[in-house]
């Protein structure tokens, strides 16, 4: 995506996204941009989602705050699924999940932390059909409904997921968790003290990873109550 492009995409508050519709039997290819591709099946009640990107920046070139990419499943209805982080190795990503969605578009978008539950404004890939298809549909999608541009980039740290545990407590802190769940942001506060002391003593990812994942779901608990409560 050149530069042009993003500052488009960026500014925008919504982008198109093709649907696919996921048969029972055969294996559905995914058409990107740039690079990525990827592919659906069903099983049963359940489809699997693959998706390879040969080259990808660094979140952070997004903003100085987004520290991961997160893919979306998103329903012409309106349904966000989450289906998880794209695991990044070098300058590649991929991601394999699943969903019980069988009829939806893909977004993948950089994020302060992987358990956001709204994608933001920074879309790097969509999913996209040939303009010669006659089947297919587009629909669009909110984008950003949170803004990042207030939060300070996370101290730097060896392992993400405590970037990202830290960051998720910022997010939190700007939807006024602070004010409107304090007993949510409070137990965010507690379990990040508790990661912060584990890192100046220099614990392994083993020790590290699991912490941190607790910060970031308290954190993004507090934000959500915080958000209900406006």
């Amino acid at each position: 995506m050149n530069i042009a492009a993003l500052l488009f995409v960026l500014a925008a508050a919504t982008v198109d996204l093709d649907v696919v519709t996921v048969p029972l039997s055969n294996p559905v290819r995914l058409v990107f941009a740039q690079g990525a591709r990827g592919e659906v099946k069903r099983d049963g009640a359940v489809t699997k989602v693959t998706i390879e990107i040969d080259r990808i920046a660094a979140p952070s070139t997004l903003g100085p705050a987004l520290n991961t990419y997160v893919v979306w499943a998103i329903t012409p209805e309106g349904i966000i699924d989450n289906l998880g982080e794209l695991e990044l190795k070098g300058a590649k990503g991929q991601l394999t999940a699943t969903t019980r969605l069988a009829q939806f578009g893909l977004l993948i978008t950089a994020e302060p932390h992987y358990m956001v539950d709204r994608p933001s404004s920074a879309v790097v890939h969509r999913s996209q059909s040939p303009e010669t298809d006659p089947r297919r549909r587009m629909m669009s999608v909110e984008v950003g409904a949170y803004d990042y541009s207030q939060l300070k980039p996370a101290p730097a740290a060896a392992q993400n997921a405590v970037v990202q545990a830290r960051a998720a407590v910022q997010v939190a802190q700007a939807a006024g968790a602070d004010r409107l769940a304090p007993a949510e942001f409070r137990n965010a506060q507690a379990a990040l003290g508790a990661l912060e002391e584990l890192v100046n003593r220099a614990a392994p990812l083993d020790i590290l990873w699991p912490t941190a994942n607790e910060v970031i779901g308290r954190a993004q608990w507090a934000a959500t109550a915080a958000r209900s409560k406006r």
